[in-house]
């Protein structure tokens, strides 16, 4: 698979759209940031621009640490959905992870429950075999899946470790909305 320039740009387009939220939010932190620290060494007063140091170097640290593996997941999101080859891999292991915590409501604490549902996968492709994971959001598709089950997947021929869930399909063969399987 040979992706085109204008391809490229278009998954490049995608995967700023997806992030365009948070960057901003961090960009417009960083450039006060900036300002302030040009305020305090304009007037010379060490505590603005120390504090404009900080309060604009955080988010940049946000920006280089963590936007870089968002833009390049929904770049590769995009690329399976154009250039992706139907197919269909095995459950091989579940885990259900309990994130639960104490939450302060007004003067008393409330306990929270809150579950993440894993689901790894399986498949062979040219002799390889690739294996990956993903999280549902609602434990009714967890709880539909057993081990050894057949699901649908997406994946690119080239590089078949980048794959993807067909959601849609998936909550509609297990009947269920397709929130339960997002």
């Amino acid at each position: 698979m040979k992706s085109t320039l204008s391809d490229k740009l278009q998954f490049t387009k995608t995967s700023l759209q997806k992030n365009s939220g948070p960057l901003l939010i961090m960009l417009l932190f960083v450039v006060l940031g900036i300002f302030l620290v040009y305020l305090g060494l304009r007037t010379e007063t060490t505590f603005l621009w120390i504090f404009g140091a900080v309060f604009g170097g955080l988010p940049l640290l946000g920006i280089l640490f963590t936007i870089p593996s968002s833009f390049l997941y929904y770049y590769e999101q995009a690329q399976i959905k154009k250039y992706g080859t139907y197919g269909t891999a095995n459950i091989v292991e579940k885990e259900e992870k309990d994130v639960s915590y104490i939450d302060k409501v007004g003067n008393r604490r409330v306990n929270v429950k809150a579950f993440q549902y894993f689901l790894t996968y399986a498949f062979e492709h040219n002799g390889q075999s690739v294996q990956n994971t993903f999280l549902v959001a609602g434990k009714n598709c967890f709880d539909a899946l057993e081990i050894g089950e057949k699901i649908p997947i997406r994946f690119l021929r080239t590089n078949p470790k980048k794959s993807t869930i067909r959601r849609r399909k998936l909550a509609n063969e297990l009947g269920l909305p397709i929130e339960d399987c997002q």
